[in-house]
């Protein structure tokens, strides 16, 4: 994690580290890079950094990073952009997973809506698998801003429901596009559904009625992805 921080140029503050934890000779020399580049690093003992880790195998690296929030205005928005937003997601590992997906399908950019998990929460840090530094981020409370930022750059506005007639395999994608994405328990809340240009549900063939929000993201994103490089062609 702390080696992706330093990969992607995200602001780290200050380097944390215990001498006997820590053996890799790439941390090591990132340490000294960084000790080099002004960047204040520090030692701690085993039973410190034990406590500050929270892992039980702590590698004996850390990192102070600032956290970098975009705002809707500043992302910019290409013609084949694919966006994410989630609404009141409420499950850290699940917000860190999605990250993780938006980094891995090329999206554009993740939006967190409403009264959703904090996405710096560390189990939705450690989800991210080091994706927290290089995806566009935003947080707003405001659906209504969404939706005039969404409309202003001509996107297709896609809702997930599990009523929804539309198959995602199927559905006639336009793009740029933001997919909506609800909470854990609820779904995404019956207005933005209205709203949305299109809704579309991913069908089950067992006895269970849904899938987990992480992995519905990552079919979703992906089936998005695949017709926008499709459309280009």
């Amino acid at each position: 994690m702390v080696l992706a921080a330093l990969e992607q140029n995200a602001p780290v503050e200050a380097l944390v580290y215990a001498p006997n934890f820590l053996t890799s000779e790439v941390a090591l020399d990132a340490i000294e890079g960084q000790r080099a580049a002004g960047i204040d690093v520090v030692a701690l003992t085993t039973d410190v950094f034990q406590s500050l880790s929270g892992r039980d195998n702590a590698v004996g690296l850390g990192a102070i990073v600032k956290s970098r929030i975009e705002t809707l205005e500043r992302l910019s928005v290409a013609n084949d952009d694919v966006f994410v937003a989630v609404e009141d997601i409420s499950d850290p590992g699940n917000l860190g997973t999605i990250m993780r997906t938006v980094d891995g399908a090329g999206a554009a950019g993740l939006i967190v809506l409403g009264q959703s998990v904090d996405p710096f929460h560390p189990t939705a840090v450690k989800a991210s698998m080091g994706a927290i530094f290089s995806v566009s981020l935003v947080e707003t409370d405001s659906v209504s801003v969404l939706w005039s930022w969404a409309r202003q750059h001509g996107m297709q506005t896609v809702a997930t429901s599990a009523h929804a007639v539309q198959s995602f395999w199927d559905a006639p994608y336009h793009f740029p596009a933001l997919l909506l994405l609800g909470s854990e328990g609820q779904g995404l809340a019956e207005d933005v559904q209205r709203k949305a240009d299109l809704a579309v549900s991913i069908p089950m063939y067992g006895a269970s009625s849904s899938l987990n929000l992480a992995v519905a993201a990552g079919l979703l994103l992906y089936e998005l992805k695949r017709a926008a490089i499709s459309s280009a062609l």
